[in-house]
């Protein structure tokens, strides 16, 4: 090929990549609703025209209900790597599909077949080309089976929602196809254009949806009349509701034969037209109880009117009472902000959708369950508001979800910070918890979206923003699509200003609307509109994982910015003199980790970020000259502060403290304490008439030295007769792709111990004195996919007098819902015993943490609660000897312990065995039920009389409570 070729194709191709264009697709659909069957039977025409340069020998068509088909489907794959069996376990009656296909195109039958991968998705073959500019019509029936709702498209009983329910064409833009999918954690990308829809029904199904009622008087009539019924509810007190509701149902028994008698009922059908242009998706929800209400709003710039429809189940009325108010004020504040609404409705139904907290539509939303009313218009204002983002602005949601969620997210936090400024942006998330005791009462909404960003924003784990949705390891890095971009653009909007930022948002909404615009679109009009280069803030936000970490110092007289993370972000210095009052406030971009801060006179305070705008993953180091701040339990923190969440500690009981009140308080744990935490029990015995208690501190690091993660914790305790110190590290190595997870941990741990008494320790379990001891284990777990995990560990343990090293073994399978089957494998031995203390020995009924490290009920062994006579804390065997618990090794000990889950027989089954060379017997075979925190032995073969019960009284001795709960447990 010569160059001039070469060059003219690359030019051709570069014309076209920057030449932008939308396909227009129409639709004309007549469904109709089988409400016993649960089935919908349509007709679709679709006029498609090519807007495109190029030639189209065939069109690639979403068949998004045959994702509830089967286990093959993308969703539910998706689902099971997630680590949830919401679909693997559902029964085929429950599960949804979609046939009797028959496509042609301008009236000529045409080929078609499914994708090679993807059962819901398909390709069209065009009997002819469809060439640039030409337009086609394609036609076919279609039947399909609602699914029972598991994640957007379903029913529940007599409800609906019946959204990505027809076939439909996948986009079509300048890089070409975008086949994708149905999803559950991913969203959808769609084509333009007007939806002309029919939907016939049962006549006593309130019904609503994408688009304006086509000749619908009769039907807003009467929905007119259940909204004066409904908005009759909104001055009503919650009490006068419950007992309104009570007089309407009447009596249960009556109640129970009317529901029969109206479940035998047959409605007449009726026929609703719907008309939508210049939307790209179309939903519609149903159901007979639901209570309505109607109001109106008036749109900011033209006046023009919006209907407004809140429609919601009566169990639900008191929280939905002021539904409308929150539609209007999202539908005001957004048109506002950006551009005005240009549809004629904005509707929120109550539902029963799993796919998380609402899921948006044109013109419509549904709302799972939301317990307070702050929660509720969260909700409805963040499905309000992707009628912009998403809906207007139409965004590939699948491939770059930030620019709907985040966007979405952030004009959340400014709706809800303009909206209760007077209350300082509180948000409720628990009526009764801040409201009547006091606890989080001033949480607000721009720390609940600061504290989800930090959760995993240092991790190793953490991936960026430019990834596909499905790309995600997990839910909480598809989080990060919502809460990194809110808290990012909150902070690029106090840098830039918020009058600059509405410049922007608004011209980006102008150019872009009934559009398909993608992240350099957006970014291309911070350009446009700023004298300074904005790249250093997109590039960090969307992609990489860098994230902020400044930490102020002083030393030698001079105050230092040091930047101890990976975004070099701008940075907001405020100084104050000595009365706190603000002397200065500067941005500053250091160049370098540590940069000399030129400080104004009379300053004795600097404080980085002062209004908590930047989202740094550790303020507390941003502040100098602290003071105490006390909290009740838990609050908001002040992070400027030292912050100590103060609460009483419910009374605990030992035989050496006696019953010891007193106070927990915590420092720390939290988003923007950088991994630290210390926690403080200070508590007063009444017997020993003496303060005890535990400090505790940890520290955790992402990325420290070799390790994907590390851990520092340290503790000093004195009770129970004993005093005791302790420091422990753990570091792990994790390595992780979208199917997979393996993490290789070790773990240092140096105990001193002095036990002092034995009033609250057994004698015969503990011996008396000071000990140090050391413990190093390294630990392999690998969890192929949520049906198989292993585990292998070794632990070495030893002091001056004993060294023990054990190995242990772990495998998980799930072969079924109910079946699975769990074995843990251990093998201990003594290395050498000069004089081992009692409670380091082999315990054949199980461990009695001898290092204190977990907390046990009892460890005095003088009754049935007691360690090992009545809890059991791991390791050893589950059966337990009550003629001697205490069985214990000092030489080698093996033991084997198997969990089974099968159907019909509560619980598992276990069956444990164990053998030793110092054993009085040489087996040990044990075997029964583990029901919830239960084991109850059914089989010991060490039993002298009864190996089996043969009275309750003998399952009544050696039934023990498990204190260890976790699946695949090493130590």
């Amino acid at each position: 090929m010569s160059v001039i070729a070469a060059f003219f194709i690359f030019s051709i191709t570069f014309i076209r990549a920057e030449i932008y264009f939308q396909q227009d697709v129409d639709y004309d659909i007549e469904v109709t609703l089988n409400d016993t069957d649960k089935t919908l039977t349509a007709y679709e025409i679709i006029n498609y025209k090519n807007n495109s340069p190029d030639t189209l020998e065939f069109i690639w068509f979403h068949l998004w209900p045959n994702a509830y088909k089967n286990d093959s489907s993308a969703l539910a794959k998706q689902f099971f790597r997630l680590g949830s069996t919401r679909f693997l376990n559902t029964k085929e009656k429950n599960r949804g599909y979609i046939d009797s296909l028959d496509f042609s195109v301008d009236g000529v039958k045409a080929e078609w077949q499914f994708h090679s991968e993807y059962i819901d998705v398909a390709k069209i073959f065009l009997p002819e080309p469809l060439f640039p500019g030409a337009q086609i019509k394609i036609e076919t029936p279609f039947f399909v089976k609602l699914p029972r709702v598991i994640s957007r498209l379903g029913h529940m009983g007599k409800h609906f929602e019946i959204t990505q329910w027809y076939p439909k064409p996948a986009v079509y833009d300048k890089n070409g196809w975008h086949v994708m999918p149905y999803l559950n954690m991913g969203e959808f990308y769609s084509e333009y254009g007007t939806f002309d829809v029919k939907i016939t029904l049962p006549e006593n199904y309130r019904l609503m949806a994408t688009g304006d009622m086509v000749n619908g008087q009769k039907e807003l009539l009467w929905l007119d009349s259940l909204a004066i019924v409904g908005d009759s509810f909104k001055n009503l007190s919650k009490k006068e509701l419950e007992e309104h509701f009570k007089k309407i149902d009447g009596k249960k028994e009556k109640l129970k034969k009317a529901n029969e008698k109206d479940s035998l009922k047959v409605y007449k059908n009726k026929t609703i037209h719907f008309r939508q242009e210049d939307v790209h998706d179309f939903a519609w929800f149903a159901d007979p109880k639901w209570i309505v209400q109607k109001g109106e709003l008036s749109l900011p710039s033209s006046n023009r009117k919006v209907t407004l429809w809140s429609m919601y189940l009566p169990e639900n009325a008191w929280t939905w009472r002021k539904s409308l108010e929150y539609l209007h004020d999202s539908g005001q504040w957004f048109s506002k902000s950006y551009g005005e609404y240009p549809y004629n409705h904005i509707t929120a139904v109550d539902g029963n959708m799993s796919a998380g907290g609402g899921m948006e539509y044109p013109n419509i939303t549904v709302i799972s369950r939301s317990d307070t009313e702050d929660l509720l218009e969260y909700v409805i204002m963040h499905e309000v508001g992707h009628n912009w983002f998403y809906g207007i602005l139409g965004t590939n949601e699948r491939d770059h979800a930030w620019m709907d969620e985040g966007l979405t997210e952030f004009s959340g936090i400014r709706y809800w910070e303009e909206k209760y400024d007077k209350r300082n942006g509180r948000f409720i998330f628990s009526e009764l918890l801040q409201d009547k005791i006091g606890i989080g009462k001033n949480v607000d909404m721009s720390y609940y979206q600061y504290s989800g960003y930090c959760s995993g924003a240092t991790s190793q784990d953490a991936q960026p923003l430019n990834i596909s949705s499905n790309e995600n390891y997990f839910y909480r890095n598809y989080g990060k699509n919502y809460s990194k971009v809110s808290v990012m653009m909150r902070y690029l909007q106090h840098y830039l200003g918020r009058e600059k930022l509405d410049i922007i948002m608004q011209d980006y909404y102008e150019s872009w609307k009934f559009k398909h615009p993608g992240p350099k679109d957006f970014v291309s009009f911070f350009n446009k509109h700023l004298d300074e280069d904005i790249d250093w803030f997109f590039e960090n936000m969307i992609d990489s994982t860098t994230y902020i970490d400044y930490k102020i110092s002083k030393k030698n007289g001079k105050y230092f910015l040091e930047n101890l993370g990976s975004f070099n972000a701008m940075a907001e210095v405020a100084y104050y003199d000595d009365d706190n009052q603000e002397i200065n406030r500067i941005w500053v971009r250091p160049k370098q980790k540590r940069t000399a801060l030129d400080v104004p006179s009379g300053c004795s305070k600097i404080i980085i970020d002062p209004d908590q705008y930047m989202p740094d993953v550790n303020r507390t180091n941003n502040s100098t000259n602290k003071k105490l701040k006390m909290n009740f339990v838990f609050d908001k923190p002040s992070f400027y502060d030292i912050d100590l969440n103060v609460s009483p500690w419910f009374p605990m009981y030992n035989s050496y403290d006696g019953l010891s009140n007193g106070i927990y308080i915590k420092y720390g744990g939290s988003a923007g304490f950088g991994g630290q935490s210390i926690d403080a029990w200070l508590l007063y015995g009444d017997r020993t008439k003496m303060l005890n208690g535990i400090v505790w501190t940890k520290k955790e690091i992402d990325n420290l030295w070799s390790f994907s993660s590390g851990t520092f914790e340290s503790m000093i305790e004195s009770r129970n007769g004993r005093e005791g110190a302790s420091f422990k590290f753990v570091g792990n190595n994790q390595k992780r792709d979208i199917y997979r997870y393996e993490n290789k941990k070790i773990e240092i741990d140096l105990y001193y111990h002095n036990i002092k008494s034995n009033l609250a320790l057994s004698p015969v379990l503990y011996d008396l004195g000071e000990f140090g001891i050391a413990k190093i284990s390294m630990k392999n777990f690998w969890e192929r996919d949520m049906f198989n995990e292993f585990s292998i560990g070794s632990q070495l343990h030893f002091s001056s007098r004993f060294a023990k090293l054990n190995f242990r073994a772990g495998y998980y399978k799930k072969f079924s819902k109910k079946v699975e089957t769990l074995i843990k494998i251990n093998f201990g031995t003594f290395l050498f015993s000069d004089k081992i203390p009692k409670q380091y020995r082999y315990y054949l009924s199980g461990s009695i943490v001898p290092d204190f490290d977990n907390y046990v009920w009892d460890r005095s062994g003088d009754n049935q609660f007691s360690i090992l006579n009545g809890f059991y804390h791991n390791g050893g065997i589950r059966g337990v000897n009550v003629e001697n618990p205490y069985i214990a090794s000092t030489d080698n000990i093996l033991s084997l312990r198997i969990d089974q889950k099968v159907p019909k027989i509560p619980g598992k089954i276990f069956f444990d065995y164990a053998t030793g060379s110092i054993l009085p017997k040489e087996n040990y075979i044990s075997g029964g039920i583990k029901l919830g925190p239960l084991i109850i032995p059914l089989y010991q073969n060490w039993e002298e009389k009864n190996k089996i019960p043969n009275n309750f009284e003998w399952i009544k001795e050696r039934v023990r409570f498990i204190w260890v709960f976790s699946r695949v447990s090493f130590f």
